[in-house]
């Protein structure tokens, strides 16, 4: 695999699972510690931000308040009590670039790889900056070949590295937490659905078929931060709808469920029913099994980081 940095990782063919994890949104600072082979006993945090503490872009400084978000570091720590000091970190959707790409033939050669990449993602992002990095993941081994690739820029990265570094940890991978969620999937009996990651600032989508992803959407509310209500129902429906007609007509293929997990701090049951209410499809919420203590509410919250885990 080519690196976006050392730190950013594959998640699909993952590599060794770290027993501490963050996950940082514009809104808090989540941690889970889960020492041991079995992980069902650990210690979690949940910390809210300030507002304006984080402000997730791909192209501009992230972390506004350093002290805000260094202090709730700090505070995780000081809850979960870790015995060691390399994490894994989730960061907000919008520090990246990520499709996925679909190539009739894709070279064996790493530097032939990176090439067509850089090639089909400049066709993405005309004004593609020549700093970034780019980490990518074969999905599957059909024809065509699937890819999911990434892309951000190392100042922005650099952020949150130096952010835990300052904490006393360093960062050894860096990841989404969309591709978290993945992982919670029962692929065997689930292999046409949407995941749908709604948080106050965008709603992430992944369209799973035939049990492997297939298609990756991050669409921002234009309308503002924080829609509410209605405005947030409308928003993500949109998308969601929007989505389900893409696929029908270019992957000429059915999603039997929709799977939303909401990061926004409130119960996310009247949000599935506001769902259920205007799509055609079965609404399902996340929420990996009972594990670590947790609640159902703090389950469902902390599911990116119980799907790293899985």
């Amino acid at each position: 695999m080519s690196g976006l940095l050392d730190s950013l990782k594959d998640y699909f063919a993952r590599g060794p699972v770290l027993s501490l994890s963050f996950m940082v949104t514009g809104r808090s600072l989540s941690c889970l510690y889960a020492p041991g082979r079995e992980r069902r006993a650990g210690s979690q945090a949940l910390l809210a931000l300030k507002p304006g503490a984080v402000a997730p872009s791909f192209e501009r400084a992230n972390i506004k308040d350093t002290a805000e978000l260094g202090e709730k570091i700090r505070e995780a720590l000081r809850r979960t009590q870790p015995a060691v000091r390399e994490a894994a970190l989730l960061v907000p959707e919008s520090c990246l670039k990520s499709f996925i790409l679909t190539f009739d033939e894709f070279p064996a050669s790493a530097e032939e790889r990176r090439e067509l990449l850089l090639w089909r993602l400049k066709k993405q992002m005309p004004s593609l900056p020549e700093d970034v990095r780019l980490s990518f993941d074969l999905l599957g081994n059909g024809s065509p070949q699937r890819v999911f690739i990434s892309v951000a820029r190392p100042a922005v990265i650099g952020e949150y590295e130096n952010m835990f570094a300052a904490g006393g940890l360093k960062v050894r991978s860096v990841g989404l937490p969309t591709l978290g969620l993945f992982n919670l999937l029962d692929r065997d009996r689930e292999k046409d659905v949407l995941l749908a990651n709604v948080e106050e600032d965008a709603v992430s989508l992944l369209a799973v078929l035939e049990g492997e992803p297939a298609l990756y959407r991050f669409k921002p509310y234009l309308a503002g931060p924080g829609p509410n209500g209605p405005s947030l129902e409308n928003s993500v429906i949109k998308e969601v709808a929007g989505t389900l007609t893409y696929l029908e007509d270019r992957e000429k293929k059915t999603v039997k469920t929709l799977w939303l997990r909401g990061g926004l701090g409130a119960d996310v049951s009247a949000l599935a029913e506001a769902f259920q209410k205007k799509l055609s499809l079965p609404v399902r919420t996340l929420e990996p099994p009972a594990s670590f203590g947790l609640t159902s509410r703090e389950r469902h919250f902390l599911a990116p980081l119980l799907g790293y885990w899985a």
